[in-house]
């Protein structure tokens, strides 16, 4: 196999999730070019896979797809399944081309409470690719790389006196989202001989999420929300003694990096293949009948109760955060 083209256009947390396949890869294929097609904002976590050769992004598309056909691949790995990777496969004409077992029937159907079947996770999932291939590669779990001197606003700390511990308040869907009150309940019930020291991460778009945390809690937070880009970001969750997310992107960095983490589950499930591969996570989620309510989280509950979320009390992620740090 000389050439071989990876493709998966986003979004953080699936392209984290990635890394397993392009390593096995690697190991297969020692000598083959290995490249991977994904949009230019992710490329900094794509780096830190440490097994690609080149990265190629998903904008001026005419222009890449020709690029990406003078290129002859022997094969073509499509790891996102939708309309755009159709065309793409298409078009760049690779000797042979597969496509991951996306699963998203039994996804509904787990959903609609119409099967008591799970999907061990999205990564199983991805392998399904290399399966067609003809590889027996074992799953496992994603790994990063982070560089190790990231230049970081004067605000990070750099001192070693206290537990950092990474907060990641906010999540792409309301839904999955733990609610601001209750998570600043938690941070106001840390026993301050924990000697624990509170840092919010998120985009530009969840500073106002931020603001609120800290406006209802009493502890001082360092707020880094929208401040540092994706390498930094990395490098700043690899410092923390402990991260806490919801279902998001930055559960799964957390997890490749093998960071003690506490990911918090809302409208969605772990049994739907969404859950952190990572010895050190602790999950948190309410057994409740109407969950999960949908597939990767919607703008209300259905049932205008959001009980998923509320049930999860306080002192649950206190307790967490005791075994962790203990």
């Amino acid at each position: 196999m000389k050439k071989i083209l990876v493709i998966r256009l986003s979004s953080l947390g699936d392209i984290v999730l990635t890394q397993s396949v392009m390593q096995a890869l690697r190991n297969e294929f020692p000598d083959s070019q290995i490249h991977y097609l994904t949009k230019k904002v992710y490329s900094p976590i794509v780096e830190m896979f440490n097994c690609v050769d080149e990265i190629h992004y998903w904008e001026n598309k005419y222009s890449l797809l020709k690029n990406l056909r003078k290129l002859k691949f022997d094969l073509a790995i499509d790891l996102h399944s939708k309309f755009n990777t159709f065309i793409i496969k298409s078009f760049i004409s690779a000797k042979r081309t597969v496509t991951y077992n996306k699963k998203h029937l039994l996804r509904r159907q787990i959903v609609k409470k119409r099967t008591n079947k799970t999907i061990s996770s999205t990564v199983a999932l991805y392998f399904t690719a290399l399966r067609k291939i003809g590889l027996e590669s074992e799953v496992s779990t994603p790994n990063l790389f982070p560089v190790n001197n990231a230049v970081m606003p004067e605000v990070f700390p750099t001192g070693n006196q206290a537990k950092y511990i990474g907060l990641f308040p906010g999540a792409l869907h309301k839904t999955k989202q733990y609610p601001v009150e209750q998570l600043a309940e938690f941070i106001d019930s840390v026993p301050t001989e924990w000697d624990c020291q509170f840092l919010t991460f998120g985009s530009k778009a969840e500073r106002l999420l931020a603001e609120e945390l800290n406006s209802l809690t009493e502890i001082n937070i360092i707020d880094l929300c929208g401040k540092l880009d994706l390498q930094q970001l990395v490098f700043a969750i690899n410092k923390m003694d402990a991260v806490i997310t919801n279902d998001s992107g930055p559960m799964h960095i957390a997890a490749a990096l093998e960071k003690p983490q506490i990911a918090i589950f809302g409208a969605t499930h772990p049994k739907l293949g969404f859950a952190p591969m990572n010895e050190k996570a602790i999950l948190l989620f309410a057994d409740l009948p109407c969950r999960p309510c949908s597939l990767h989280g919607g703008k209300e509950c259905p049932l205008k109760h959001f009980n998923c979320m509320k049930s999860i009390a306080a002192e649950q992620i206190l307790n967490s955060l005791k075994i962790i740090i203990s």
